[in-house]
């Protein structure tokens, strides 16, 4: 029988700049993201990964925990 995704195991990500400027895409449970040369290469890379309607952008500096 397949699986049916909920909201809380489907990924999702946040999309916006660290403090330094650099765009990351970041899995908001911690599962991926990366650092990105563009706003649409991180669109890019999460939509692929989670799919349309599963990316937001923040107004606020993000973060990518590298642990």
């Amino acid at each position: 029988m397949p699986t049916i995704a909920t909201s809380s195991t489907r990924p999702h990500f946040k999309i916006g700049r660290d403090r330094e400027g650099h765009w990351i895409a970041v899995e908001t449970h911690g599962r991926g993201g990366g650092y990105f040369r563009s706003r649409d290469d991180a669109l890019h890379y999460a939509r692929a990964e989670a799919g349309l309607g599963a990316v937001t952008f923040s107004d606020r500096p993000l973060a990518l925990r590298l642990s």
